[in-house]
């Protein structure tokens, strides 16, 4: 008898508490697909914020998918030409929505909803440029914007400064720039190089062209086929004159100014002023090259900042940034933003939307700021500048020299950056590299007009 009563009472106890455990454990999990790496990280701060003191009130909890860096698109295409209900909310970028846009949901009938955005969020915190990179050409809002992501050209102040004021350097650097660009090259701030004076330096800091040279290596040029190694060389691209897009939209890469940005690619590559490991190579391995100290620049990505000049990296404090070098138009900086937004076959749009109205807070921008992401909010923007150096430089560089694709170049980006790796890795000529990626990447965007 005692038995049965104390089975009784366990029965009674786990109804009665079975309803708040029941409703706890019956949240929906928002599913969101998100870019491996420190926006990633960054993220999964956020997301455990949320899930520990907004997932109750919201009525959801939030978790992330990784797909790698190099499979994300393959993956993310999968699903929406599956119209999968599997992922709520994609990962995007400025430059894919000419793609992704008709996948997705519209936004800002949402925010405008009190019941749903009960955050009273709007657009109007975020750098005004950030949120229009999420805006179709038909000024449709699609994403949130949770990075914004420029280049600079990074390089080891140390050593500059050094360059800069010993006299014996100064005649070693002279002579090798004689000898390899055929061309009487003084020494000076690299916010003043041109692509000639990235190059001279980088041969007098590759041990290969300079035994006393404290590097192994000049630069660290990215080489791995995927989409944003192009953008890294369009800097140089438009620093000669050219351009993805004519004036009326049309491709436009079969020209000189092609041709003159891919000889300063492969110039690295062919004269190794660049470790032969970054054929294969990105954002992970630009850092570790860099923080090992055994290059000596690159042109990168400013969210590779708080890694390479992190209080514990052995070449912290000898970082500085600038815009990249100068062409025959000047300097110019690549940027896009990158962010999320909601999948049109997402089956719980209201609380995917929730979410997305949370992250357009400064509350969300903050925590994400705070973690390493580059939140494009005015506010913590500026709050923060003195904490994280590399936003202030981010503003100034963009300020003087930003510069972005429009929505369509990610229908061709991974078609252009292997056809421009075929070229300054020598598998095949400029010409033919040119031509092919002019008629391929015509005939790609025709299916998409």
């Amino acid at each position: 008898m005692k038995k049965v009563l104390v089975a009784l009472l366990i029965v009674a106890v786990l109804l009665c508490s079975a309803p708040m455990a029941f409703a706890a454990d019956d949240l929906y999990t928002v599913r969101m697909v998100y870019w491996p790496g420190p926006e990633s990280d960054a993220m999964d701060v956020v997301l455990n914020y949320w899930n520990e003191n907004k997932a109750q009130e919201a009525g959801f909890y939030v978790e992330q998918e990784l797909f790698g860096r190099d499979n994300i698109l393959l993956k993310e295409e999968a699903l929406m030409a599956a119209k999968s209900p599997d992922v709520d909310l994609f990962f995007t970028a400025s430059r894919w929505l000419g793609k992704y846009w008709m996948h997705m949901e519209p936004l800002q009938q949402y925010l405008d909803n009190p019941e749903i955005n009960i955050y009273g969020a709007d657009t109007e915190g975020r750098i005004p440029a950030t949120v229009d990179g999420f805006r179709w050409l038909d000024g449709t809002l699609y994403g949130v914007p949770m990075d914004l992501s420029n280049h600079f050209l990074y390089y080891r102040s140390d050593l500059i400064d050094e360059l800069l004021s010993n006299e014996e350097w100064q005649a070693t650097y002279k002579k090798i720039a004689s000898e390899q660009l055929g061309k009487e090259l003084e020494p000076k701030d690299p916010a003043d190089w041109t692509w000639d004076d990235y190059l001279a330096a980088s041969f007098f800091f590759t041990k290969a062209y300079n035994p006393d040279s404290p590097t192994e290596y000049g630069n660290f040029t990215h080489g791995k086929v995927m989409g944003p190694t192009a953008f890294l060389w369009t800097n140089c691209y438009w620093s000669f004159g050219g351009d993805w897009f004519d004036a009326d939209g049309n491709v436009a890469f079969d020209n000189d100014a092609a041709r003159q940005a891919l000889a300063v690619w492969k110039t690295s590559f062919e004269k190794g002023l660049t470790p032969e490991s970054s054929v294969n190579g990105e954002f992970a391995e630009d850092n570790e090259a860099m923080i090992a100290g055994q290059c000596a620049m690159t042109v990168h990505w400013n969210a590779g900042y708080a890694t390479i000049n992190a209080e514990e990296s052995p070449v912290h404090g000898k970082i500085k940034v600038c815009a990249p070098p100068a062409g025959p138009e000047g300097h110019f900086a690549y940027n896009h933003t990158l962010g999320v937004g909601i999948s049109k076959y997402s089956e719980h749009k209201e609380e995917a939307a929730r979410w997305a109205a949370w992250l357009y807070t400064d509350e969300a921008a903050k925590l994400y700021a705070e973690a390493g992401g580059i939140a494009p909010s005015k506010a913590v923007l500026a709050d923060m500048s003195d904490q994280f150096p590399v936003y202030g430089y981010m503003v100034d560089v963009l300020n003087d020299c930003g510069r972005n694709l429009p929505p369509t170049a990610g229908i061709i980006e991974d078609m252009a950056c292997g056809l421009l790796a075929d070229a300054w890795n020598g598998v095949i000529d400029f010409d033919t590299a040119l031509a092919q990626l002019q008629a391929e990447a015509t005939e790609e965007m025709s299916y998409w007009q």
